[in-house]
């Protein structure tokens, strides 16, 4: 079971805690704590090296940063669950991606409307002033299908196909497959969550990940409405 249990805010106790997490997030991964000696010297009274090893682990132990070491060298990166959190914390701007998706009515093979899903979604976050940059669609391998026979475009950029009994009952499996997405796409992107589409379950656990992460989620049949923002 995955266990998504709600965070608070991320709070920046230092300077030196400020640049452990702003090059964490330059570079969308991790970064060995030595590089960014000479960003602290300045910063504080004693030793540099000390002072990151030291906010390392203060971070460490509030659950925000991972740590491995390789030989003498420390690598540290944010968790999935904050990076979100500090990029609000210190004013990061990264582009938008979209994690939505798409279905299809076998008994209305010709309505483009449960497949334009994300579509209108992108369309009509372009109308409040934001640009996605990369989509996800959750869908079905028959609902691809008739995209493509229909030429639903734009093309979104990654598809996650999945049988409908799993958006229909499936809980862990389609939180683990939500969670897998998320996780491999937030050090790129300020991801929005679009709980239009597919079933109840798949927006139940989009919900549950929202708040999870501290990620923004929309609702668009009819007007736009930002359900987190």
């Amino acid at each position: 079971m995955i266990a998504l249990a709600v965070e608070g805010a991320l709070t920046v106790e230092s300077e030196v805690q400020r640049v452990i997490l702003l090059a964490c997030l330059e570079r969308q991964g991790y970064v060995a704590l030595a590089e960014l000696t000479k960003k602290v010297e300045g910063l504080v009274k004693y030793r540099a090296s000390a002072a990151l090893s030291q906010n390392a682990m203060l971070l460490e132990r509030r659950g925000v940063i991972e740590r491995v070491t390789e030989g003498r060298r420390v690598y540290v990166k944010i968790r999935p669950i904050y990076v979100q959190r500090a990029r609000d914390a210190l004013s990061y701007r990264a582009p938008i991606g979209l994690i939505s998706g798409y279905t299809w009515n076998p008994d209305r093979p010709s309505d483009l409307t449960p497949l334009r899903n994300y579509v209108d979604a992108i369309e009509k976050l372009r109308g409040d002033g934001v640009e996605v940059s990369y989509v996800v669609c959750f869908t079905t391998p028959e609902a691809k299908e008739a995209r493509d026979k229909l030429s639903v475009k734009p093309n979104p950029d990654e598809e996650v196909l999945l049988p409908f009994k799993v958006y229909q009952s499936e809980y862990e499996k389609l939180k683990e497959a939500v969670v897998q997405v998320v996780d491999r796409l937030i050090y790129k992107y300020d991801l929005i969550l679009d709980v239009t589409p597919l079933t109840k379950l798949f927006t139940d656990i989009l919900a549950e990940v929202s708040e999870r992460y501290g990620l923004k989620r929309i609702y668009h049949f009819g007007p736009l409405t930002w359900i987190r923002k």
